[in-house]
């Protein structure tokens, strides 16, 4: 794989590039400073074809947005999913790892670059930054609001795409049962709010994502795989 940080490329370049990401665009119309701030800790990742970019069990607060290209979603560790069929498949301007950053538990899959077609190319973005609420000293008590409202808004989506598939299923309610934040808006009471609701979702997501790959529930359609490309999506 080739890792390039994304001072290597023009200003306006990287610009247009990002601006077709929600979370970059957001925090750029909040502070062009933070916007910097986090352009610093991104880099340009290009996989070839066929090659792993994730593995199951790796460790680590990377997130990763799709720019080109296909990456394909396999349960398991490298030598398995590279003979098996795909779970899913992840298309550009989707977002993944995200689960694993914010549970700070191993990856739950592998993910690999589709073995044909053009070199894929993923923005990485560390998100360490992220992580402790209470420091301010690189990013503000904006830009974290801006994350995890992002974080909450996906999460929550995916959820409901499953709740639609699979209205009577034992957790199709459960995202619904978290309390909504009432506090007061753009608090550092509203960030850990946001932050706890943000991993309580994706807990809910790796449950039905376990259950799927488990193949509980594989008898019942035909195509998971178009559903789960969905959920992705």
């Amino acid at each position: 794989m080739d890792y390039r940080s994304l001072s290597n490329y023009p200003r306006d370049a990287v610009d247009r590039l990002l601006n077709v990401i929600h979370l970059f665009r957001d925090i750029r119309a909040t502070s062009e400073w933070q916007y910097d701030v986090l352009l610093k800790r991104s880099r340009l990742v290009t996989v070839p074809a066929g090659q792993p970019l994730l593995h199951a069990g790796d460790v680590d607060q990377w997130v990763y947005f799709l720019l080109r290209g296909e990456l394909q979603v396999h349960v398991g560790d490298e030598a398995i999913a590279q003979a098996e069929r795909p779970l899913a498949v992840i298309r550009p301007g989707e977002v993944f790892g995200d689960l694993s950053m914010l549970l700070a538990e191993p990856r739950s899959a592998t993910i690999i670059a589709a073995p044909a077609g053009l070199e894929t190319q993923v923005l990485a973005v560390d998100c360490t930054l992220f992580g402790d609420l209470d420091d301010f000293t690189l990013l503000h008590l904006p830009t974290k609001l801006v994350f995890y409202r992002n974080m909450v808004h996906s999460l929550r989506w995916k959820l409901e795409v499953y709740r639609s598939k699979y209205p009577g299923h034992e957790l199709a309610n459960s995202h619904r049962r978290l309390k909504l934040y009432t506090g007061p808006k753009n608090s550092r009471e509203e960030l850990v709010a946001l932050a706890d609701q943000a991993r309580a979702l994706a807990r809910i997501l790796l449950d039905w994502n376990a259950e799927f790959g488990s193949g509980h529930l594989a008898a019942e359609e035909a195509d998971m795989s178009d559903f789960l490309e969905s959920i992705l999506s």
